[in-house]
């Protein structure tokens, strides 16, 4: 994975060495959540919540053809989640609300069928700048599949919906269920649904 996202920044800068590249600010706002998982599966009760944060940063696009461009971004972002896990039986637990912060560099292929429109599809490496729990949220580096649309509503501003889906584990535990004695592990992955706007220049 980590060679793919290497692959598409070289193809990016190649790309804005050989012609016009547009800058621009990108804001918005997004809803995330956990993917979590249990070993074994069968023991605890998890409830999983969303939260809202924000994203902003700087973007860029390097058109190839009228129907193709790359584009590239570096965001600070906030995501996370709500979750509580409980063993089964056993008296509801404080929910747990864990707020990420990263610094994102979302790369991408914008793919534009029609005018107005496109649909982008690419990967997003991030690197977490603050955990609230240094003792779940261990893992420096978040690496996500990404896909979504923009509408151009002028040739300097576009609005666009993204949904980003955590590929690797980003924070890990350790529970025991209290009827059984059994341990087990449970791990995160993330999950974010973005709305944005950004201007060029």
């Amino acid at each position: 994975m980590r060679d793919a996202l290497f692959i598409f920044l070289f193809i990016i800068c190649s790309s804005i060495l050989s012609g016009q590249t547009y800058f621009g600010l990108k804001a918005g706002g997004n809803i995330s959540h956990f993917q979590m998982t249990k070993i074994p599966s069968q023991y605890g009760d998890v409830n999983l919540g969303q939260i809202y944060g924000y994203q902003a940063g700087l973007v860029l696009e390097q058109p190839i053809n009228r129907h193709l461009a790359l584009g590239a971004e570096l965001l600070f972002s906030q995501k996370g989640g709500q979750w509580t896990l409980a063993p089964y039986g056993s008296p509801g637990l404080e929910t747990e609300i864990s707020r990420l912060q990263y610094l994102n560099l979302p790369v991408f292929l914008r793919l534009i069928p029609i005018e107005r429109w496109s649909v982008d599809l690419g990967m997003e490496g991030s690197y977490l700048l603050v955990s609230p729990d240094e003792r779940l949220f261990m893992e420096r580096a978040d690496f996500s599949w990404l896909a979504g649309a923009t509408f151009h509503i002028t040739s300097r501003l576009h609005a666009s919906l993204r949904y980003l889906v955590g590929a690797v584990r980003v924070g890990e535990g350790a529970f025991r269920d209290e009827e059984t004695g059994i341990q087990g592990v449970y791990y995160f992955r993330t999950r974010s649904l973005q709305l944005s706007i950004a201007w060029f220049w």
